[in-house]
């Protein structure tokens, strides 16, 4: 009887273990599953953080270039809007008396050194540009040299009556002949009408050349 008895016990003890490994084992689990879904949040959280991150770089970088492009836009309005305004080198009168001519609507008579002259190392251009006041166009006058078609030297607007003895070159000139073609836009006060150049030479002294 008490065999059995202890048999007994030793079966009931032995499913208490099997249960409460069973339970620690199922608690264990859970834990797990508790854990890799913590982990998981945390990993979708730092990809959804990394996707914001990504997206509001690409909204920096688009609106930099909307920026530039509209800094571009507006410097080139501006730059417009000075060149236009007049020349403040430019003086009343003429720099070459002779008859007056009567200018047709549309005509432009262009008064212009034909032959420019600087020394080496002159930046200082001769170029002697006079509107004459029968004309009915205010004009710019700018400079192009041939050999590259890069911009010389210009200037602002020279109304009718007004005349500009020299302006700046950007950059020196080697000496000898260069040409250059003169780009001429006409204003009807401030408001473009029409464009015309003419081709010149633009001579440096130095060296060899007298």
């Amino acid at each position: 009887m008490e065999k059995k008895n202890r048999k007994h016990l030793e079966n009931q003890t032995s499913q208490a273990k099997q249960t409460s490994q069973a339970e620690q084992s199922s608690q264990t689990g859970q834990a797990s599953q508790k854990r890799q879904g913590r982990a998981r949040r945390r990993v979708h959280r730092r990809l959804w953080y990394l996707c914001l991150a990504c997206a509001g770089g690409l909204a920096i970088v688009l609106l930099g270039a909307s920026v530039c492009m509209d800094w571009d836009s507006l410097r080139s309005q501006v730059r417009a809007q000075i060149d236009i305004q007049p020349d403040q080198n430019a003086k009343s009168g003429t720099l070459h008396a002779g008859e007056m001519q009567e200018i047709a609507a549309g005509d432009f008579w262009v008064v212009m050194n034909q032959l420019p002259t600087l020394e080496e190392g002159s930046i200082s251009c001769n170029i002697e540009y006079e509107n004459p006041e029968s004309n009915h166009y205010s004009a710019r006058v700018s400079l192009y040299l041939k050999e590259d078609g890069k911009l010389l030297g210009s200037t602002r607007r020279v109304d009718p009556g007004s005349y500009v003895e020299s302006i700046s070159l950007e950059r020196e000139l080697a000496p000898g002949e260069h040409p250059v073609t003169v780009r001429l836009e006409l204003f009807e006060k401030k408001t473009p009408v029409a464009e015309m150049s003419i081709d010149i030479t633009l001579r440096v002294k130095g060296g060899s050349t007298s």
